[in-house]
């Protein structure tokens, strides 16, 4: 705000709210199309019941995913503002844009207070092993080196799998 009271438009935290959009939607379409391909992940959603539902956002007005198990898979809903069994809360833009543009991981992130979880703090476990899973897809190694305290290694069926999220899960959400 200016010194009048008014609210003064800010260019970068603008952008940082098209980023944080973008993430949340190539990382929902990610955990959808992992869901459908790897077991692991296919292993720990198991125990949430039909129609869990996950919510990440950035308060006080940034944007949003939400995800909901349908089947034994994810499905990305989108950006919708639904209550869910599962909330995750970035504290602002700033402290989002830290963890979702992998500057920062999300064990570091919670430590620092720079994130909320309202629900069953072990479904939070579950998806915070899920979203790994997807990083390792998404990111190359040098990264997840930064991000992960276990990088796994990519056998053959994880190679292809990483191939299917790129070019028809993110995409097509398949």
């Amino acid at each position: 705000m200016n010194g009048k009271g008014k609210k003064v438009f800010s260019f970068e935290k603008f952008l940082k709210k098209c980023v944080c959009a973008i993430v949340f939607f190539v990382l929902g379409r990610a955990l959808q199309s992992a869901s459908k391909h790897d077991i692991d992940i296919k292993k720990e959603i198991s125990v949430w019941r039909d129609g869990f539902k996950i919510k990440m956002f950035i308060s006080p007005n940034g944007p949003s995913m939400l995800l909901e198990k349908k089947g034994n898979r994810l499905k990305y809903v989108g950006a919708k503002n639904e209550e869910a069994d599962l909330v995750i809360n970035y504290k602002n833009i700033e402290c989002a844009f830290m963890v979702l543009t992998p500057q920062k991981g999300i064990p570091q992130a919670f430590a620092e207070h720079r994130m909320s979880v309202v629900g069953y703090l072990g479904d939070a476990m579950i998806f915070t092993r899920c979203i790994n899973i997807v990083l390792c897809y998404l990111y190359p190694r040098f990264i997840n080196k930064r991000l992960l305290r276990r990088v796994p290694s990519l056998d053959l069926k994880k190679q292809l799998n990483r191939f299917v999220i790129y070019l028809l899960g993110i995409p097509f959400g398949m």
